[in-house]
């Protein structure tokens, strides 16, 4: 999905997600060839149980309790909707939003998962990689199999935040930050909502 400027052949210019999308029309009209990933966001959750298994599959899919407040999430999300906007120019969609300061080509970050290593032997390290070859921010959890070192090695260029659960001792504390800082990780945040362990079932 990405290229590189002509100006400069070592710079890469921003991922055109419009030529994805083209090239996977393309792709399933003139050789047959679908994804393997789903496009439709309704059937992804069964792909996954499909493809997992059943530990690491419940392992991401859970909710706390009966999963009130991750429907109510769901459904909050789905009032958005886009504007459509026509006869113009959708060749080159423009969709990077500006984070403190910062543009990022995707409006889509990657979420801080931790102990990727039940789902995939690359754990976080694979993911990481992937993020930055696609342009997506990622966001590393506290909770992660792989190391901070290894993360930050494998995004290479790509953006990457750090996630903190926060350590009661503050020596360890300050460590995972410094350490993180050293690794190239340029947004800490910070999760507030696990002094205690939910139910989940």
């Amino acid at each position: 999905m990405s290229s590189t400027t002509p100006s400069n052949p070592s710079t890469p210019a921003p991922p055109n997600y419009a030529a994805f999308q083209t090239e996977l029309y393309t792709s399933a009209i003139l050789h047959g060839r679908k994804p393997t990933v789903t496009t439709d966001p309704n059937k992804l959750e069964a792909q996954a149980r499909a493809a997992l298994p059943l530990r690491s599959y419940n392992y991401v899919a859970g909710g706390a309790g009966e999963r009130a407040t991750m429907d109510a999430n769901r459904q909050a999300f789905r009032r958005w909707a886009l504007v459509p906007r026509m006869l113009r120019d959708t060749s080159a969609k423009k969709v990077g939003v500006e984070l403190f300061g910062v543009k990022y080509d995707s409006p889509i970050l990657m979420a801080p998962v931790g102990v990727q290593t039940i789902f995939h032997e690359d754990r976080e390290v694979g993911l990481a990689k992937a993020c930055a070859d696609i342009g997506v921010p990622y966001i590393m959890s506290t909770a992660a199999s792989s190391t901070i070192e290894e993360v930050g090695e494998a995004s290479g260029s790509g953006h990457r935040w750090f996630q903190l659960y926060w350590p009661n001792t503050d020596a360890i504390t300050r460590s995972l930050l410094s350490r993180a800082k050293t690794s190239g990780f340029s947004v800490l945040v910070v999760t507030l909502d696990t002094w205690s362990l939910a139910w989940r079932p």
